[in-house]
């Protein structure tokens, strides 16, 4: 397993998802700044959802920033590629669709059965 490979591809999603918090955080400051009093429970509404829908992306980004993290202290230690539960090496195949991933195919349909 190419292990440079994988830490690039790790790096650069870890660059995307951190220029995606930037942003958003300058939009919540320049929304900070414009903000107005909603005119009507319509304007309320949707303002109120557009905020959830925000929240809930940066809280998957967060999430995968952190599982990247965590794959990277992996790559470093020598972890990376063998799945937290079984101890078995993880597909080549698996970690180029999720690098992240701490487990293999047959512990992850089990794992998340399991929450």
């Amino acid at each position: 397993m190419d292990l440079g490979k994988f830490r690039e591809i790790l790096s650069s999603e870890r660059e995307r998802i951190l220029e995606i918090l930037k942003a958003e955080k300058e939009n919540d400051v320049n929304t900070n700044d414009q903000w107005t009093e909603p005119k009507d429970p319509e304007d309320l509404a949707n303002l109120t959802l557009s905020d959830d829908i925000r929240t809930k992306i940066c809280e998957r980004e967060y999430h995968t920033l952190r599982e990247i993290e965590e794959a990277l202290v992996r790559i470093n230690s020598g972890k990376y590629g063998i799945c937290e539960k079984c101890g078995k090496f993880i597909e080549e195949e698996r970690l180029e669709l999720i690098p992240w991933t701490r487990y293999c195919s047959a512990c992850s349909k089990v794992y998340t059965k399991d929450r």
